[in-house]
């Protein structure tokens, strides 16, 4: 039998009701007005679009390549679920009392719940909104599986930096373009950003709980657990390996989608745009429309293409990489309610009271 949730848990709190609240909040109102100011007007005071051939180009696309692209995307949210599982292992996280992990499908399929969450709604509640699905799927602490997030973030901006370089490496041998240096610099700051709050963690964590308000102290001791833990060196070959493998996936959705355009774009180029691309989604808003679109459309130009193709390159992209995740993961959400809502699928959630050991 379950055990009901402290009342201090942020479980208790449901994002799944927030998430639904901040669907046509005023934020999120706002984010999109400003993100289709900003798309607008970079599509027509800095681009030079034939708007024309533009639509001549996305009305031409093979509908297989397509296809092809849009299946390979999807299936990169099965390796990044194998990655959580196994960061959460990795937490021992599924050694706690009562905790039933998910299948790597369910997982998955959270990811992209938390994705869709990301895609509607301001400020990237879908983070949070996965971290409490995951914890009320399998019995885990919700503040716990939260700290593994950050720790799936670090290896993300680890491996895009890497990659970036790889493929600034591989422009330079095919003399194609030259790297924007701005987008090297930028993941460079995020990933010196994230270590620099891994180690002020793993310094002064402990102490600095102690100055939060009681009720909070023991939702960040799981935080910084679930967050530390993440990473163990005979455990971090295999999930940078899947994390990797995910981002080849999404290299090769638009690599297809370019295809399936007639435009040609090589390896390096693509890899280096649709990572790029997954940077500006972190811009807060929803989905980091506006801003990636424009982001992705200026990278394409520097590396080589016409502003008309590369326009109509990120518009196609996007309607895989934002549009069908809020179609398909708003279905699932649905479903999701439907089928598996409150105390459904909950094996236990433990005080978060709780000891936590370091």
């Amino acid at each position: 039998m379950g055990t009901t949730p402290h009342p201090d848990s942020p479980a208790e709190s449901r994002p799944d009701l927030a998430l639904r609240r901040r669907f046509f909040s005023v934020p999120t109102l706002i984010g999109y007005a400003v993100a289709i100011g900003v798309l607008a007007f970079t599509a027509s005071r800095v681009f030079n679009i034939d708007w024309s051939e533009t639509w001549d180009l996305v009305k031409s696309t093979n509908p297989w390549w397509y296809l092809l692209a849009l299946v390979l995307y999807y299936l990169s949210f099965w390796f990044r679920g194998w990655r959580w599982n196994l960061i959460v292992k990795t937490a021992q996280l599924d050694q706690e009392p009562g905790v039933k992990m998910p299948s790597i499908m369910t997982s998955s399929s959270i990811i992209l719940m938390g994705w869709f969450a990301n895609s509607v709604a301001f400020l990237r509640l879908g983070d949070a909104y996965r971290s409490y699905a995951f914890s009320k799927e399998s019995g885990t602490r919700f503040s716990a599986v939260l700290g593994t997030v950050l720790g799936e973030r670090v290896q993300d901006m680890f491996a895009v930096l890497v990659l970036l370089l790889v493929a600034s490496v591989g422009l330079i041998f095919a003399e194609t373009a030259d790297a924007p240096a701005w987008v090297i610099v930028t993941a460079l700051l995020l990933v010196g950003a994230l270590f620099a709050l891994l180690i002020t963690m793993r310094l002064f964590g402990r102490q600095l709980s102690t100055r939060l308000p009681e009720r909070l102290q023991s939702s960040y001791e799981n935080f910084h657990t679930g967050a530390l833990a993440s990473f163990h060196s005979r455990h971090i070959p295999a999930q940078l390996a899947l994390g990797t493998i995910g981002w080849a996936l999404e290299t090769a959705r638009l690599f297809f989608v370019a295809e399936g355009m007639g435009i040609e774009v090589g390896i390096a180029v693509a890899l280096f745009a649709a990572l790029a691309s997954a940077m500006l989604t972190t811009i807060p808003t929803p989905g980091g429309f506006g801003f990636v679109e424009g982001g992705l459309t200026g990278v394409l130009i520097l590396l080589g293409l016409t502003d008309t193709d590369a326009f109509a390159l990120a518009i196609v992209d996007r309607s895989i990489s934002w549009i069908s995740i809020i179609v398909i993961g708003g279905l699932l959400f649905v479903l999701w309610q439907l089928f598996r809502g409150p105390g459904v699928g909950a094996a236990k959630f433990p005080d978060e009271n709780a000891e936590v050991s370091a």
